[in-house]
């Protein structure tokens, strides 16, 4: 629900321009998106810009009905074999090559702002708008700030943060979260996905994000039976990560497109810790199991994002030599207590209040410093 507005932001943003930016996965796509309906409220206009080719952010913005502008991007690779120093090298060339297409969108669409939602699809469009004066918005989910939304506060973006406990400055909205995400009707949501469970076993629900988990999708494999046991399992594996496990009372997905179907039918749920994944399994009251991914695999944020789950009910399940063998016991857990209580949040509403006063105030983006590494 959107908060109440004050007087400075019931002024009418009739016919002005927003431009989401953000993709690659789910985490930087569905928080735009679930801002869309509070902005069309308040007579924005919407557009979308992410990357080149048939990624998430486009299927996902042309089924919201937003119209789609593709601008290339690079992702930086951290590491250090052969090929990501290849791929890094080409950086500079590649980036400056996208900020060109990035300004050409911006001078096409004419937006009034920006808003990112981090990661490096989004950088090209923060970067043109920077040099525009055009004012950012940017959310980062995270407890620490990306790298893409590091450049756009150094770039002079307003920064919104999710977690109540993140280290950097920027203003606390929480997460935004999509409507419905629960449908009215577990009974026919179960029959959409062909659930068949005379036994009426509680369904699990397990996936890894909308890029899957290679780990939690090798311990379903080796615990299946022990699974199928106690539970209906819905397996949401990832693209081309099948793990062609075949079992009674188990239904696997490359991909959850409406993922309200998921979570309505479902008892209980096995996912990695996201902070969109967290926030919104919060608000729907699951019982849950987080895994969070080690730190050497990201950059430690999920660990954090699991800290503050806990605090709200989540059950957390490290990922160490002995996950496996603690993967069903965890769900036992979580099966025996309470849902998860929801994070407070009304973050829609908040970021829309922030955006309209300063669009409202004439306010422009105003790079606070050079970037670092020489980006425009």
């Amino acid at each position: 629900m959107a908060s109440k507005m004050n007087d400075k932001t019931t002024i009418s943003q009739q016919n002005a321009k927003i431009l989401f930016t953000g993709g690659g996965t789910g985490g930087h796509v569905y928080p735009n998106l679930a801002l869309v309906p509070e902005f069309e409220k308040r007579g924005f206009e919407i557009a979308y810009a992410g990357g080149e080719g048939n990624t998430l952010e486009k299927r996902l913005a042309r089924d919201a009905g937003i119209k789609y502008y593709a601008v290339p991007s690079i992702k930086l690779v951290r590491s250090m074999s052969g090929a990501a120093i290849k791929n890094n090298l080409k950086i500079p060339v590649e980036l400056n090559r996208a900020v060109k297409k990035a300004k050409d969108v911006l001078e096409q669409i004419k937006p009034d702002c920006v808003f990112s939602k981090g990661g490096f699809v989004s950088l090209p469009i923060v970067l043109a708008a920077s040099k525009a004066h055009i004012p950012i918005f940017a959310h980062e989910s995270d407890y620490t700030l990306g790298l893409a939304n590091k450049i756009a506060k150094l770039k002079g973006a307003t920064i919104f943060k999710a977690n109540p406990k993140a280290k950097f400055d920027g203003v606390f909205v929480g997460m935004p979260l999509r409507e419905n995400l629960l449908r009215k009707d577990k009974t026919e949501a179960q029959k959409t996905l062909n659930i068949n469970n005379p036994f009426k076993k509680p369904v699990l629900l397990v996936f890894g994000g909308s890029s899957g988990a290679s780990a939690i999708n090798e311990a379903v494999k080796k615990n299946i039976k022990s699974l199928t046991t106690k539970y209906y399992v819905l397996h949401v594996t990832g693209k081309n990560k099948d793990e062609k496990i075949s079992a009674s009372d188990y239904r696997a997905f490359e991909y959850a497109d409406d993922i309200s179907l998921f979570y309505t039918a479902c008892d209980v749920i096995l996912s990695r810790a996201g902070a969109t994944s967290v926030f919104e399994i919060s608000s729907i009251g699951k019982r849950v199991v987080f895994v969070p991914l080690p730190k050497g695999a990201s950059r430690g944020d999920q660990i954090y994002n699991a800290d503050l789950a806990k605090e709200y009910g989540g059950i957390v399940l490290k990922q160490d030599s002995s996950f496996c063998d603690n993967f069903v016991g965890a769900i036992e857990t979580a099966m025996q207590n309470p849902p998860m209580k929801p994070i407070k949040h009304d973050s829609n509403g908040k970021i829309a209040d922030v955006v309209c006063d300063k669009l409202r105030r004439g306010e422009k983006c105003k790079n606070k410093k050079p970037s670092p590494n020489g980006l425009p």
